[in-house]
């Protein structure tokens, strides 16, 4: 069963990266702007005081570099992913230009260098709000990653540090292009896979 599972995981994301390598930059840009402003509305958002975001790949998927700006400028503390094979933990930056300083990963990606002092969010007051990226998403809030199981980890790590810290739950974010989006059953689940509590596409927001 697992490996039929994952089987199926493999042809989907197969699917997604034919589909999603077709989305012109021009449509991407317009499509961010649009997931930008749904987040902007979003309640949680608002009132989120530390948040974590994924650094956006090249392309692909939604831009993520006007919403780190904005947190940023913001009243908001900014936590970026800092990964190492089988890890993932959420780093602080601090500006813009520490941002900017930032070297790129193989995924041509800014990251934090694993070897740089840089707060954990764990290590702090935790997160109020995960922006959470993917390779594919439903509208019943399931999601497909990359196959390397960071987010589903760190989700399951972050629900025993803060059941142990009387903490709340982080709440997630998923901003997902409207070619991302697919038909409800199309994405293969497994105990592991970690539900959302919101999906912004461009058109509307999924709770």
């Amino acid at each position: 069963m697992a490996t039929s599972l994952k089987v199926l995981k493999q042809t989907l994301r197969k699917e997604m990266t034919a589909c999603l390598k077709k989305v012109t930059a021009e449509a991407i840009t317009t499509q961010s702007d649009q997931v930008f402003k749904q987040l902007l509305e979003l309640d949680e958002f608002k009132t989120s005081k530390n948040v974590s975001v994924y650094i956006s790949m090249p392309t692909c998927e939604i831009n993520t570099r006007t919403m780190i700006q904005y947190i940023l400028q913001a009243d908001k503390t900014c936590y970026i992913p800092r990964c190492t094979k089988t890890t993932m933990d959420m780093v602080k930056i601090t500006s813009w230009e520490d941002y900017l300083s930032l070297p790129v990963n193989k995924w041509d990606i800014p990251e934090p260098p694993l070897d740089e002092v840089r707060e954990n969010a764990l290590d702090a007051n935790g997160l109020d709000l995960m922006l959470v990226p993917g390779v594919a998403f439903d509208i019943a809030k399931n999601r497909i990653g990359h196959g390397k199981g960071y987010y589903d980890r760190y989700l399951l790590n972050y629900q025993e540090w803060a059941t142990k810290n009387n903490k709340p739950m982080v709440k997630t974010v998923a901003l997902a292009l409207q070619e991302q989006i697919v038909d409800i059953g199309a994405i293969p689940l497994e105990d592991t896979d970690q539900q959302l509590d919101y999906i912004l596409t461009p058109c509307n927001k999924i709770i």
